[in-house]
C-alpha cells in the first residue's frame, strides 16, 4: 500500500465497512440460532466487528499519512508563528 494515494485508502475503507457488518449480522444470526444468549449473539459479533473496523482504520490511516509524506498541507509546525 506505499503507493496508494489516501482517496484510495478512504474507498478501501468505505467498501470493507459494510461487508465487516454484513458478516457480524451472519455470525449473530447464527449464534442466535444455535441457542446462545441474547449477550452472546447479540454483543459478541457487534464488538468484534467494531475492533475490526478500527483497527482497519488506523492502518489505512497510517499508510494514508505514509504515502502522503505526513504533511498537512504543506506546512510544518515551525511555520505557525506560535
Amino acid at each position: 500500500m506505499r503507493g496508494a494515494s489516501p482517496r484510495i485508502l478512504l474507498f478501501a475503507l468505505v467498501a470493507v465497512v459494510p461487508v465487516v457488518v454484513a458478516l457480524a449480522f451472519v455470525a449473530a444470526v447464527l449464534l442466535e440460532r444455535a441457542g446462545f444468549g441474547l449477550v452472546v449473539w447479540a454483543l459478541v459479533p457487534f464488538v468484534v466487528s467494531m475492533l475490526l473496523i478500527a483497527g482497519l482504520g488506523v492502518v489505512l490511516g497510517r499508510a494514508a499519512v505514509r504515502s502522503s509524506g505526513g504533511s498537512s498541507g504543506g506546512r510544518s509546525r515551525k511555520d505557525d508563528g506560535v
